[in-house]
């Protein structure tokens, strides 16, 4: 049975095989020591946390390490860890810190009570206009012609009567690739993802009443992109996203009013 240290590590998906983990614990003992650690010290060290090896099988994990460069042998008092091995775990530590902030926002953005549907929609709000201002700076020709193509998709959606949820996202989701900014863009695929996980569930949405609206207003915006202004697609953006969070306030005061469970209807999604 794998231990508890090396469970969360491999949960963690910096790693993909228990083996990666023992290095990695290994490596990250042998550095925080001032000199040289032997693998008996190190079985000790191991056992405090819960794993129990023998010292041939640490030995063999040693000899792993020093094959790949990381760890050198000084006599017989044990490893020092290389230049290589210390840069190796500086980038694994690294990399375990980005998976812990991962996880710490992706489960910040998760919806769990109406009041954060509610606080999502007004930080989205703050990011759209951002993303939006840089999209009418930075688009390339290409990347507006499929904007525009969107909008066509939506009014054709419109037309027919159909669910517009698709066609509305992909728009806020180009933009956001339009802006040529990674970080916004990662930021509000989560929240379109939390939106639309939700909205699966419901079978009436208020902002679905509004389709007419609001791809006028995508088309305004679309149109301030265009033209490279991006004052003027940043203003009709924070109007655009005023009116869905107004809407959104709404269901989530009548649906509370009601006494009705997130689950059981009301979240409303463009």
């Amino acid at each position: 049975m794998i231990a508890d240290e090396r469970k969360r590590l491999l949960q963690t998906g910096v790693f993909k095989k228990e083996i990666d983990t023992v290095l990695f614990l290994l490596v990250k003992l042998i550095g925080s020591k001032e000199g040289p650690a032997g693998s008996w010290t190190l079985k000790e060290d191991f056992e405090k946390i819960g794993i129990v090896y023998g010292s041939a099988t640490i030995g063999r994990y040693l000899k792993m390490l020093d094959s790949r460069g990381y760890t050198v042998q000084k006599g017989n008092q044990g490893r020092l860890l290389t230049g290589e091995g210390q840069e190796w775990l500086r980038t694994m530590e690294e990399n375990l810190e980005r998976a812990r902030i991962r996880k710490q926002s992706s489960e910040a953005l998760q919806i769990n009570q109406y009041s954060d549907l509610i606080d999502l929609m007004k930080a989205r709000k703050a990011i759209e206009i951002e993303t939006v201002r840089l999209a009418a700076e930075n688009a390339s020709e290409q990347e507006i012609r499929q904007l525009r193509k969107t909008i066509n998709v939506y009014y054709r959606y419109i037309a027919e009567k159909k669910d517009f949820v698709d066609p509305a996202l992909d728009f806020h989701s180009i933009i956001a690739d339009m802006s040529h900014n990674r970080f916004m863009k990662a930021i509000l695929e989560m929240m379109f993802f939390e939106e639309k996980k939700i909205e699966n569930t419901i079978t009436q949405l208020k902002t679905r009443e509004q389709g007419n609206i609001y791809v006028i207003e995508h088309d305004d915006i679309t149109t301030a992109i265009e033209e490279r202004n991006p004052d003027l697609a940043a203003e009709l953006m924070a109007k655009h996203m005023d009116g869905i969070l107004e809407t959104v306030i709404l269901q989530v005061r009548q649906m509370e009013e009601s006494g009705k469970s997130l689950d059981e209807g009301g979240n409303p999604n463009e």
